[in-house]
């Protein structure tokens, strides 16, 4: 079977496509074929081929039928009053095109083949339609083709001539417009591993080959769109029954990428929803995530992407969503961080203080339980904890759950509620019928590797039952996925055979890639088994990160900010630097600093504004899926002092260690080109155990 991209025909393939998809499928799997599948694009070839040897092939599928060829004569005469052309015409003009246009742009005319099938006629037919004048350019294929030839056969049409990598990307580019990744959507120039001696590198990035088969994996939304598509749409009615009765057996289709960082998951959904919404522009779709900066990012590049918008696109982190929903006459008032905190250490120390449950266990409990919806002592004392990082026997269950009654009443009291009350209230009025949320055709979730269980309860019944679609794009690395759980456990999904792994970051270099493995292994060597090992073959090496230290906060700032404006003195946009601290209250002196010295607005929190030419200042937890060609990971102190402190026991530490692990590799991998480390005081032993093996440069 030749490697196909995508794997089936989309459901408005006429009846002859469809059947010259399926003969090419059948061809040896050293034959790559893409099939054309851009809707902006309606006249393009429909497939690009590469034989086994290196040369290409580009086929246009006619439907004409034995009446049409008989009737070529009598159009020819008529052409100039009737809009039907004559068989082979439209077709061969869809080749030229095409091949002008590649030509162009500098691939060897004798390095690419083209040829028109038409599945439905035979020789004698063509003989008619040449009575009607008309003489072939190209190649013309008849009905033989479809089934009835060979390997050998169609390795006779290809050119003698090999295509370099430089002329297959270019046609790639020309064919598959929907797979080209423009340079600004990068933190790095173009990769070595892109570049070939001797031959100038392209503007433009392209998805891989498994990224492409990705985007394009079931990209049919079954739908009632099939009742406006016009004739096509009978052409594919097996098919699309055949898929409706598999879709009935679940309650929607669910997808789900997990990668690397960088590896091009966010670009996947991006491209994805650009393909479903200009297949469907009718369609309702809904993109979440879990912060303000990734979202605006994201719908900062789809509209590079797709200039003319839709408004049938709704962009949102998931609280947004929920407050945008919340009913009217609710009140929604969220208790603020400090007085949170307060609340939990002053119940820990009134209820918990003497049973061996930690103020930080109760904390990390309270946002655990309710992320799961756990309402009742006796669910919470038969629920699995699995992954949570220390125990808490049953009867510390009961006490602690005692204690989150008392929270909760407090917090209640005050006419306020936490954030992870937003969604378990949500829920509740959902259930009693309070709410009945918006629903969509597709719904688009990136980094859902921070998304709660209790999140995907809801998002589940955002999704049109039966017909709609869900797209999960994520890290297990980052985020709580780990030791065991599932997105079946934890998403109450079925997605075996709807899982895909990208292994190929395309984001950061290897260097910094190798510094955050290393640092996360040393750290977490149990969470090993769970690791996405990544595919380091081909990526640029790059320098290694560099660790900066000061004697005091002050210095640490004066540091970075000169450090940053000698950059932007020799040339660097402010848009590529991301700084990343381990505080809110850092964050801010640090754009203070920066305004100071640059000029008031160089420097911007990006919770706060869309992307600009600016230099992006925010939180770990802010920072999850931004990425940048420079990035400066600040504060690594703090976090280190925290998991030293002696108030913390060994299930506590473990649990910090993990926590901080995590959100330290997330924030090294933002970097594209380079990656500097900024603390204060000495360097701890972990990260001197780095330098010595050149992971790591202690400046």
């Amino acid at each position: 079977m030749s490697q196909i991209i995508p794997e089936k025909p989309n459901g408005v393939a006429t009846a002859e496509v469809a059947r010259v998809f399926h003969t090419l499928k059948a061809l040896p799997d050293d034959w790559r074929v893409w099939f054309h599948v851009a809707p902006w694009e309606p006249e393009a070839p429909d497939f690009l081929m590469l034989g086994p040897d290196g040369g290409a092939l580009i086929l246009k599928v006619s439907q004409a039928t034995p009446a049409h060829a008989q009737q070529a004569p009598q159009l020819q005469l008529l052409a100039l009053e009737m809009e039907t052309a004559v068989p082979g015409e439209p077709e061969e003009q869809s080749l030229r095109s095409f091949l002008k246009a590649i030509i162009r742009e500098g691939v060897p005319s004798t390095a690419v083949a083209a040829a028109v099938i038409f599945p439905n006629l035979k020789q004698r037919d063509f003989r008619a339609i040449e009575q009607s004048g008309t003489e072939p350019k190209y190649t013309w294929l008849d009905k033989t083709w479809v089934g009835d030839r060979g390997p050998d056969a169609w390795r006779d049409l290809f050119p003698a001539e090999v295509l370099d990598p430089y002329g297959l990307q270019l046609i790639r580019t020309q064919f598959t417009p929907e797979a080209v990744v423009p340079t600004a959507f990068t933190a790095r120039s173009q990769p070595e591993s892109r570049r070939h001696d001797d031959l100038p590198a392209l503007g433009d990035f392209l998805l891989d080959y498994n990224q492409e088969a990705i985007l394009k994996t079931d990209l049919d939304l079954v739908a009632a769109d099939t009742a406006d598509s016009g004739p096509q749409a009978v052409n594919v009615l097996d098919q699309t029954l055949s898929a409706a009765a598999e879709l009935l057996s679940r309650n929607f289709r669910a997808q789900v990428v997990n990668g690397v960082a960088g590896s091009g998951k966010t670009l996947i959904l991006l491209y994805r929803l650009r393909l479903l919404q200009e297949m469907f522009p009718h369609k309702a779709y809904q993109v979440l995530t879990h912060n303000r900066p990734l979202i605006r990012d994201m719908q900062a590049r789809y509209n590079i992407l797709n200039p003319a918008g839709c408004s049938h696109v709704r962009w949102n982190t998931f609280m947004q969503w929920c407050h945008h929903n919340w009913p009217r006459g609710r009140s929604f008032d969220i208790l603020p961080d400090r007085r949170r905190t307060a609340l939990v250490r002053s119940v820990w120390a009134e209820h918990l203080n003497d049973t061996g449950v930690s103020e930080r266990m109760f904390d990390s409990e309270l946002g655990w339980l309710k992320d799961r919806g756990l309402a009742r002592l006796e669910d919470y004392l038969a629920a699995s904890r699995r992954g949570r990082g220390f125990r808490l026997p049953q009867q510390q269950r009961a006490q602690m759950f005692a204690a989150m009654q008392v929270y909760q009443v407090q917090l209640q009291r005050q006419g306020m509620m936490d954030w992870w009350d937003v969604p378990r209230r949500f829920w509740h009025w959902m259930e009693e019928g309070k709410i009945t949320p918006p629903k969509y055709d597709v719904v688009l979730v990136d980094e859902a590797q921070f998304f709660a269980p209790l999140w995907f309860d809801i998002i589940r019944q955002m999704v049109i039952p039966t017909l709609g679609y869900l797209f999960l794009a994520a890290d297990p690395t980052q985020g709580f996925l780990r030791r065991g759980e599932s997105w079946r456990a934890i998403a109450g999904m079925e997605i075996r055979g709807r899982s895909h792994i990208l292994r190929r970051s395309y984001r950061t270099t290897r260097a910094i890639l190798a510094l955050a493995l290393a640092f996360y292994r040393q750290r977490l060597p149990e969470d090993e088994p769970d690791l996405v090992r990544p595919d380091l073959r081909g990526m640029v090496t790059g320098e290694p990160p560099v660790l900066l230290r000061f004697s005091a906060p002050q210095d640490e700032r004066t540091g970075i900010v000169r450090e940053i404006a000698q950059a932007v003195d020799q040339g660097l946009p402010r848009r590529d630097i991301l700084i990343l601290h381990a505080s809110g209250s850092g964050a801010a002196a640090i754009i203070d600093a920066l305004n100071e010295n640059l000029g008031d607005g160089a420097a911007r929190d990006p919770k706060s504004t869309m992307p600009g030419n600016f230099i992006r200042v925010t939180t770990f937890n802010a920072g999850t899926g931004l990425e940048s060609p420079v990035v400066f990971v600040v504060g690594l102190d703090t976090l280190f002092e925290r998991e030293e402190s002696l108030r913390l026991d060994d299930d506590d530490r473990a649990d910090l260690v993990r926590e901080h692990t995590r959100k330290l590799y997330m924030a090294f991998t933002r970097a594209g080109q380079r990656l500097v480390l900024t603390m204060v005081g000495s360097a701890p032993a972990s990260l001197q155990e780095l330098e010595k093996y050149g992971l790591l440069h202690l400046a």
